[in-house]
């Protein structure tokens, strides 16, 4: 706005302030339907080379228009909390006794390495998205945020450690994913 009242030969933008604040006051917000001064002090205010008679007198209810601006402001901050998370990840949640895997630092790897490491198990849930790990391979514990975290696929988790996949259990048998290892 600025730019275009300096484009007049007769106003500097330090002359052209207070006209500039009355127009950004006077315009209707896209969300409140309404300006600022209306919600301000209950009257339709425009710059003066753009009221009309009808308009110069108008009155309006104030606690009606704030009530109106706030349920539209609402309104469309939850239209943009249902577009931000739509393509939101979704999180990922552990519980005692999963299997997972560790991601491997950047500075541990080579181009062809593993980007996971494990598997463990997790023995306890700790505050702030953390858990307290046993490796299944040693009887190493460790604690690690749940970013850094992956989910064991079930069909790598040996027999003699998954309780369903055992020769007691008397679920179906043939409904499991083979155990094998090979291709991996």
């Amino acid at each position: 706005m600025l730019t275009v009242v300096e484009t007049s030969p007769n106003k500097s933008w330090q002359d052209a302030l207070d006209d500039v604040q009355l127009s950004i006051n006077s315009t209707i917000h896209r969300v409140t339907k309404a300006s600022l001064l209306e919600l301000l002090i209950g009257r339709v205010a425009r710059p003066l080379n753009l009221v009309t008679v009808d308009e110069h007198e108008i009155e309006i209810d104030v606690e009606e228009i704030r009530e109106q601006a706030d349920r539209l402001i609402k309104t469309n901050a939850c239209c943009d909390k249902a577009r931000f998370d739509k393509n939101k990840a979704k999180v990922i949640s552990f519980s005692v006794g999963d299997y997972v895997l560790i991601e491997n630092h950047e500075r541990n790897q080579t181009k062809l390495g593993a980007k996971y490491r494990g598997p463990f198990e997790v023995i306890e849930i700790l505050d702030g998205d953390r858990y307290h790990l046993k490796s299944l391979s040693c009887n190493r514990t460790c604690k690690y945020a749940r970013d850094r975290l992956r989910p064991l696929p079930h069909s790598y988790v040996p027999i003699e450690l998954d309780p369903c996949l055992s020769d007691d259990c008397d679920d179906n048998d043939d409904a499991r994913p083979s155990t094998s290892h090979e291709g991996v």
